[in-house]
């Protein structure tokens, strides 16, 4: 395996591209990004599999966070506020993954560590410029095998805080975005989704999937699920403990992607009704031509004490790992 790093001076992105026989992925220091991700069909074909803003410039006035480590929380907080404290409401009248000075909208350094079969790559992070108690350090590592990426993050502060993080990875598996992705194959080891209100802010109602379209327990076409879901998917689904949680395959290529983490949910968003100006991978951006899969804790979490907790105390060390493996069916 090799890396090599490009420097685009006008943007002062840096580009860390890790390269083996079997893939090549490419990383972005501004909002540690997975950019980029080439793999082979059942041809042999290398295509790049994710949704990845063209230009430097489009990185940096990405505002879909493509590919990008989303904190310190992920997803709305309603009305911004926790613990009387109030929050930058960036989202209407609520606020959305930790604003608009998140972590996927900063400069982060960056090291690459290599041993015999795998090069990583470390992010590092102090957090000062949201609106989050702090400051929060951040460590998001890349390890890239020869048939996988191991995403580690691990967070601590020097203030009692809250951090549910995510990785805003958008898929396509045709290649290149050259279509939608109805033709995708989705599986979904989840019982339960979490009700949403028409801001798209939880309930903290979880839903039993059976017979609605967003039963996944076993693979289904999502063209299938869509023609259920007028609205398409913007949903946090509650995962099982089976690894690997979820697995998005496309059969005319033979891609598959399996996803494995110790995160208690993942955000599928479909892109449904998303137009954007933005070209990605070549592509203008339009509905259904990619589909997020982020792993995290539930949305809006600190408002639903009963689901859990992402409550981060000062000097505590939390950890959370996803890991993407690709494979050809």
């Amino acid at each position: 395996m090799k890396y090599t790093i490009t420097h685009d001076t006008v943007t002062d992105i840096h580009y860390i591209t890790v390269s083996s026989t079997e893939h090549t992925v490419t990383f972005v220091d501004f909002g540690a990004r997975i950019q980029e991700w080439i793999i082979p069909d059942k041809h042999g074909k290398k295509e790049n599999i994710l949704l990845s803003p063209d230009t430097p410039l489009e990185i940096l006035n990405d505002t879909a966070q493509f590919g990008a480590l989303v904190g310190p929380v992920a997803g709305r907080i309603k009305n911004g506020q926790w613990n009387n404290r109030q929050f930058e409401k960036n989202n209407g009248n609520h606020h959305l993954h930790g604003g608009s000075n998140g972590w996927w909208h900063q400069f982060w350094l960056f090291d690459v560590e290599v041993a015999k079969d795998s090069i990583t790559v470390h992010f590092m992070l102090k957090d000062t410029l949201t609106d989050y108690p702090g400051p929060i350090y951040v460590k998001n590592s890349y390890k890239v095998t020869n048939d996988s990426i191991d995403m580690t993050t691990s967070v601590h502060a020097d203030s009692d805080t809250i951090v549910n993080p995510t990785n805003h990875i958008y898929f396509n598996l045709n290649g290149q975005a050259k279509q939608s992705i109805a033709n995708h194959m989705l599986q979904i080891h989840s019982d339960t989704l979490l009700e949403t209100d028409n801001e798209n802010i939880p309930t903290g109602v979880l839903l039993d999937v059976d017979g609605t379209g967003y039963d996944f327990r076993t693979p289904r076409l999502l063209s299938d699920s869509l023609k259920d879901l007028s609205q398409g998917i913007d949903d946090a689904f509650l995962l099982q403990d089976i690894q690997p949680q979820m697995t998005l395959s496309e059969p005319s290529t033979g891609r598959q992607i399996s996803i494995s983490s110790n995160r208690q949910a993942a955000v599928i968003f479909s892109t449904t009704g998303f137009e954007m100006d933005q070209s990605v991978s070549g592509e203008k951006m339009r509905s259904e031509l990619g589909i997020a899969i982020e792993t995290q804790e539930l949305p809006d979490i600190v408002n639903h004490p009963n689901l859990g907790s992402i409550d981060l105390e000062k000097h505590q060390v939390k950890t959370w790992k996803t890991t993407y493996t690709f494979s050809i069916m």
